[in-house]
């Protein structure tokens, strides 16, 4: 069962925590350490990670690569039922994933904060930033992932990564919203729009003759593996997506985008 609140919250100059109510906690005694905020949207407003940004990996890995390594970070959630919400976000909630000259204003996107399934088999929350448009339905879609208990090893939005696609990439992060071109072109990505999510993209990469990125995950071109988080045709995770129009990249002759997902089918 999906529990699931759609809030359309304008950012103030006291920042919102998502789903909290009531008045503030008492101060701690002197001395003692500042409690850190719980819920998944800072104090300011801006989304803040669960865990660091990770280094980009330094050696490439063996041609039968072992499963990505787990998160460190501890699951945000020990209840096992999907939760999703969804509210506004302003310039600041993206940060350096948005500027002006972009073809959608942080009016038109939404964020939607969902469980999933961790590497390690716990719940977390994770945060994807869409078109409002299609916000629902990517609601419904990370249900279906989570009921299939698929793994996703981390969600968080590029701006954790300063909107580097290369280093959320290398991460295996699944993001969707990036105001950045096509890649190795100069045409609006559909990820611009809000319109595309990269799934566990180190496991699931993008293809394009010699070119793989991230080249990571070069050892998981050979799709008869079977690691966590990898996509193959006709699973979950395909059908979660057509069920709801998106296209798969995967099914592409060339380049092949194993992490790729869009509403419009670019």
């Amino acid at each position: 069962m999906r529990t699931r609140q759609t809030l359309l919250v304008a950012t103030a100059s006291v920042g919102l925590v998502l789903g909290a109510c009531g008045s503030p906690s008492s101060p701690p005694p002197e001395g003692s350490p500042s409690p850190a905020p719980s819920g998944s949207v800072a104090p300011t407003g801006t989304w803040a990670p669960t865990s660091p940004s990770p280094a980009l990996p330094t050696t490439p890995p063996q041609t039968s690569p072992a499963a990505p390594a787990s998160p460190t970070e501890p699951p945000t959630t020990a209840v096992e039922e999907f939760r999703s919400s969804i509210s506004t976000v302003t310039s600041a909630d993206l940060g350096s994933s948005w500027r002006e000259g972009c073809p959608v204003s942080p009016e038109q996107l939404r964020a939607v904060d969902v469980s999933h399934w961790g590497y390690e088999g716990a719940v977390h929350t994770g945060r994807l930033i869409v078109a409002a448009a299609v916000a629902d339905d990517v609601a419904d879609i990370m249900e279906d992932l989570f009921q299939a208990r698929f793994p996703i090893e981390r969600m968080t939005p590029v701006d954790a990564f300063g909107a580097d696609d290369d280093a959320s990439m290398a991460a295996n992060n699944t993001s969707a919203f990036n105001c950045r071109a096509i890649t190795g072109g100069t045409e609006w990505s559909e990820h611009a729009y809000g319109q595309a999510i990269d799934v566990n993209p180190l496991v699931n990469p993008y293809v394009n003759g010699s070119v793989v990125l991230p080249p990571g995950g070069a050892g998981y071109v050979d799709r008869s593996l079977a690691a966590p988080g990898m996509i193959h045709a006709g699973d979950d995770v395909v059908r979660a997506f057509a069920a709801r129009g998106w296209s798969w990249g995967g099914a592409w002759a060339k380049p092949i985008d194993y992490q790729h997902f869009s509403a419009s089918g670019g």
